[in-house]
């Protein structure tokens, strides 16, 4: 009894505290979950880079936003419109890191780059596709990518690693049995005039 009265006000005062806590977390989710909610319906009606971008503007920072950007990326890509799709990839790809589609970004970046003969830009955008993106499918195909971009490059010893490494890797996948078949065509000089009948 000594101890509620000397200290009952604290107690409820605590005990309020908590409850304002909770209602305020309670109050947040709830209302990330209508923006949620709300921006995916946009995104689900939305049908042209127009109403795209109208969803990006409305819910930055939203998975259906970074979808739309994705969407936007593409459909500029697919008119050719390379640098603006480029940029475009970059912008998703620098406001969105952890988006599903971050390292699909990248690697749709890289394979820009490479066709605009920018190799050092290309290689970059893979190596960011394949080490910040380890567990997503667009990580073996930047490797495989960044292989093929160093051979022809005649860097030979550098695309050999990658492709083994693809293999200790992700020895599941399919981008294991094209990294050893790489391998197999990457016979020494000297082992192929031997083979040669």
């Amino acid at each position: 009894d000594f101890f509620w009265e000397a200290h009952w006000k604290k107690v409820v005062a605590a005990l309020i505290a908590v409850i304002l806590g909770i209602l305020a977390v309670g109050g947040w989710a709830y209302y990330r979950a209508d923006i949620s909610s709300s921006a995916a319906d946009m995104y689900a009606a939305a049908d042209n880079p127009g109403t795209w971008r109208e969803v990006e503007q409305k819910y930055p920072g939203s998975v259906s936003a970074g979808n739309a950007m994705v969407r936007i990326a593409t459909s500029l890509r697919g008119e050719g419109k390379l640098e603006e799709a480029a940029a475009e990839f970059e912008k998703f790809a620098s406001s969105q890191p952890e988006h599903p589609l971050a390292g699909a970004a990248w690697l749709a970046l890289g394979e820009i780059k490479q066709s605009q003969k920018d190799t050092s830009g290309a290689l970059e955008a893979y190596r960011a596709a394949s080490g910040r993106y380890q567990s997503s499918y667009a990580a073996p195909l930047a490797l495989l990518a960044e292989a093929g971009l160093l051979a022809a490059e005649g860097k030979a010893g550098e695309s050999k690693a990658i492709l083994e490494s693809i293999g200790t890797s992700y020895p599941e996948g399919p981008a294991a049995m094209v990294a050893a078949a790489q391998l197999g065509g990457m016979a020494k000089p000297q082992e192929k005039a031997v083979q040669t009948p």
